[in-house]
């Protein structure tokens, strides 16, 4: 996500130089550089003239702190205002104090409001609540049988009826009361373009049962037209919040940093990939961090706990400390890394993530890590615990065995080793003091999907 944006911004700002006062020319340069790369980011213009005058007026002969230099000093402009840009959100979801709370998910057809209701369900789920998926979409075919099996497949309460979308939301409501459930989330019905009668049945839904949250789900992927949305959306209902979905699939990112000045509201939460547990909560400030290549190690903390099994972990970090990392260790290192969603994303949390996929270029990480599983797997049993045995034929068997060259074999040996020297330089081996697992190849990613 943000991809172009980034890549353009981070050049821009790293030219940047100067004394201790930062020179009007300099900014103005660089400014002209930014409104061009936010443009081509498919960011609104009015976004963009109100972001480039604020940051002009900050800059323009702004005092260095003795800590920074002027081209951090604008570094750290520019990321305060896009934080701002963006909404400068780090909330999760309201809950109710009494009684369930009921959110309204709104949007159109196609913006992928069922798959994110079920990801808000076991979003609610991991913070401790009892949630109820309702089924009120009576207008896409199989909308409802679809949520139905996503409900069942995730383990989640469903309800559906087939009367009038407030009595259903009505029922729902009712039904999680008696059922002790907390949280009750509408799956309302979308159309392929904005009408009125889409808005009065959301009108009516808010007129019958009491409203938590209505929060607007728009596809990140539409560019502008997710803010011509959203504006339509904030002028006929009460929003309290936008859900960005596909952001994954969006490198320029235009429509998350317009949506905000176009609705008056926050980006709440954010769909980053296709599996159920991907929504995170929409945390601008690390996002702007992200999008100025300073990385994310917060949110990747995040990802980690909820993905990595603690035993697990917790026996490959005793191989490492005892000097002996095995391919089994490896093998499961991997498979956490690609659980914790697109191997791309999990690079976009690194500082530095520009600098590692342009190391990477012209390599697929996802295919990179599929073919090191394979390599792993084509390993015997006593090969995986004793890596030292894999002498020039087996490589060649394991080559053949796993539809790939030898070249390709020797770079997870050596991505193996590269791990476990690193631990011993960091004095992490026996007797050393404790610290994190490291991601597979740490140290060689570059290499390793450099290929």
């Amino acid at each position: 996500m943000f991809e172009t944006l980034s890549e353009r911004l981070t050049q821009v700002l790293h030219r940047l130089t100067g004394g201790g006062v930062l020179k009007p020319e300099e900014v103005a340069l660089a400014l002209k550089e930014v409104r061009m790369a936010l443009l081509e980011a498919d960011v609104n213009y009015k976004v963009v003239r109100q972001f480039i005058d604020r940051v002009q007026a900050r800059s323009v002969g702004a005092e260095v702190s003795a800590s920074l230099s002027p081209a951090q000093q604008v570094v750290k402009i520019v990321r305060e205002e896009l934080v701002d840009m963006l909404g400068a959100n780090q909330e999760g979801l309201h809950y109710a104090a009494a009684g369930p709370t009921t959110i309204m998910l709104c949007g159109l057809q196609g913006a992928g409001k069922t798959t994110t209701a079920v990801k808000l369900a076991l979003l609610t789920r991991r913070e401790g609540h009892r949630p109820l998926l309702a089924g009120l979409d009576r207008q896409r075919p199989a909308a409802v049988e679809q949520l139905r099996v996503m409900a069942d497949a995730q383990h989640i309460a469903f309800v559906s009826a087939d009367v009038a979308a407030d009595r259903g939301a009505e029922q729902a409501v009712a039904e999680a009361a008696t059922k002790g459930l907390d949280v009750v989330i509408l799956d309302t019905a979308g159309r392929l373009h904005m009408d009125g009668d889409l808005l009065s049945e959301l009108g009516r839904i808010a007129a019958r049962v009491s409203l938590t949250e209505t929060l607007l789900v728009a596809d990140a992927m539409t560019g502008q037209e997710a803010v011509n949305v959203g504006t339509a959306f904030a002028q006929a209902v009460r929003l309290d919040g936008i859900i960005l979905t596909k952001l994954d699939g969006d490198p320029r990112g235009g429509a998350a940093l317009s949506l905000r000045h176009a609705t008056g509201q926050s980006i709440r939460f954010a769909g980053v990939g296709e599996k159920p547990a991907d929504l995170e909560v929409f945390h601008a400030d690390r996002m702007a961090s992200r999008i100025l290549g300073m990385g994310d190690v917060l949110s990747l903390i995040e990802k980690a706990e909820r993905s990595v099994d603690p035993g697990q972990a917790r026996q490959a970090e005793r191989n490492l400390r005892a000097g002996h990392l095995t391919f089994d260790d490896f093998l499961m290192q991997i498979r956490q890394l690609r659980g914790m969603g697109p191997v791309s994303g999990v690079l976009d949390m690194l500082p530095g993530a520009a600098q590692l996929k342009a190391a990477s270029a012209g390599s697929d990480p996802e295919a990179e890590m599929r073919r090191m599983e394979a390599i792993i797997l084509s390993m015997t049993s006593a090969e995986r615990a004793r890596p030292e045995l894999i002498n020039g034929s087996r490589r060649r068997r394991i080559a053949s065995g796993s539809g790939v060259g030898v070249s390709d074999v020797n770079r997870v040996l050596r991505a193996r080793e590269q791990m476990q020297q690193m631990v011993k330089q960091l004095g992490l081996g026996a007797g050393g003091r404790r610290g994190r697992m490291a991601l597979p190849g740490a140290g060689g990613l570059g290499r390793i999907f450099g290929r």
